[in-house]
């Protein structure tokens, strides 16, 4: 089972709630990006999202319309 498999089963078995946040990876700059991860898990988050910036955000809305 993957880490991410199990922390959502044992949320899920205890009736917890995950906190997920979602970052955009190098904003406002990759080592900026990697303290605000520390912080975050440090803070209670139980999984992190991380965004990869594309050039063209447009095909990203094409994607999750289709989705």
């Amino acid at each position: 089972m993957s880490r991410i498999a199990a922390v959502t089963e044992k949320a899920r078995q205890e009736g917890n709630k995950l906190l997920i946040p979602y970052l955009v990876a190098g904003d406002p700059g990759l080592l900026e990006t990697v303290k605000l991860m520390h912080a975050l898990v440090a803070n209670g988050a139980d999984v992190i999202e991380l965004g990869i910036p594309f050039s063209d955000p447009a095909s990203e809305v094409r994607l999750f319309s289709v989705a």
